[in-house]
């Protein structure tokens, strides 16, 4: 290749190359994954075409409900706060609209996990008499007659509630 050829093909390769890094920044094809600290809670999601991906948000936590909620539940007041100062502090250019876009969207159509987590309350006698008569039917009990007295007294109870 002739020297003048060769300038040719690396100006235009470099060029080529970064009007496609804008392209890719400008229209947001490439996944990019965020992670922000909103009111001391670790928020993580990814973003692509300037559209969040719901199912990628806190993603990190899925498999432990409770912070998976409480996760969840903050990324939802961080896009709408994200979403409330970009509509405040107007800024300019293609970019700024698309990120501002893209939180408010996400701050109207994202739906957190909401779980709560107690400890289980605990059975009425009637429930106790209920899985002990179970309990010994199952357990075919060589005694009959603790089953018979089980099964008899969640009867009584049974009886007495309704």
């Amino acid at each position: 290749m002739d020297p003048i050829s060769a300038l040719f093909a690396a100006v235009l390769d470099s060029t080529s190359g970064a009007v496609s890094n804008h392209m890719q920044e400008s229209l947001g094809t490439e996944v990019k994954t965020v992670t922000v600290d909103h009111n001391e809670q670790l928020i993580s999601f990814q973003h692509q075409l300037w559209r969040i991906r719901d199912e990628s948000v806190c993603v990190d936590k899925r498999d432990r409900m409770a912070e998976f909620s409480k996760c969840t539940l903050a990324a939802k007041k961080f896009f709408a706060d994200a979403c409330r100062y970009l509509r405040e502090n107007q800024g300019s250019g293609l970019k700024y609209d698309k990120t501002k876009n893209m939180y408010c969207t996400a701050s109207s159509s994202f739906k957190p996990t909401i779980a709560f987590v107690s400890p289980a309350s605990q059975a009425s006698p009637l429930e106790m008499a209920k899985r002990e008569c179970n309990r010994l039917v199952i357990q075919q009990s060589p005694s009959a007659e603790a089953r018979e007295e089980a099964c008899a007294r969640y009867e009584t109870l049974k009886s007495q509630e309704q």
